[in-house]
């Protein structure tokens, strides 16, 4: 599986988790924006249609609401790929703690999308819960 890590995060922390992801049995890769767009300012819907073409499995964690301006919404909405919202409570959260916070969240969010037919789209709260929440996106 790969993980698309939206502009909204920093790239540091994208570096991070591709490393410690190579310490799991799942083969994941973690990828900045930056990086699969060749450099920042790409919008949204063009890193979306690339993603869309292209013929690996991805997974969005982005800090997006996912509720702006209706062509965007349903342009996420209806990609086809599951997306993982980091919801409003992570924005009063720095950079140190969002890394500790996602590397907790990891073993969760590896399992979910790996056992869970998709697209998917969660609301990942920041403190960690028993279980993760995600609902079924509507059919293309």
């Amino acid at each position: 599986m790969h993980f698309f890590i939206d502009e909204n995060i920093s790239p540091h922390i994208a570096n991070a988790l591709n490393h410690l992801a190579k310490l799991c049995s799942e083969n994941h890769t973690v990828m900045h924006a930056r990086d699969v767009n060749g450099g920042p300012g790409m919008t949204d819907e063009a890193w979306l249609e690339q993603l869309k073409q292209s013929d690996k499995s991805w997974v969005i964690i982005s800090k997006d609401r996912f509720k702006k301006g209706d062509p965007e919404r349903l342009a996420f909405e209806n990609c086809g790929i599951t997306t993982i919202n980091l919801g409003n409570d992570w924005k009063r959260v720095k950079a140190w703690e969002t890394a500790v916070r996602l590397i907790e969240w990891w073993p969760t969010i590896s399992r979910e999308v790996l056992d869970t037919p998709g697209p998917m789209h969660y609301d990942l709260p920041c403190k960690k819960p028993a279980k993760l929440k995600g609902r079924k996106k509507g059919a293309n």
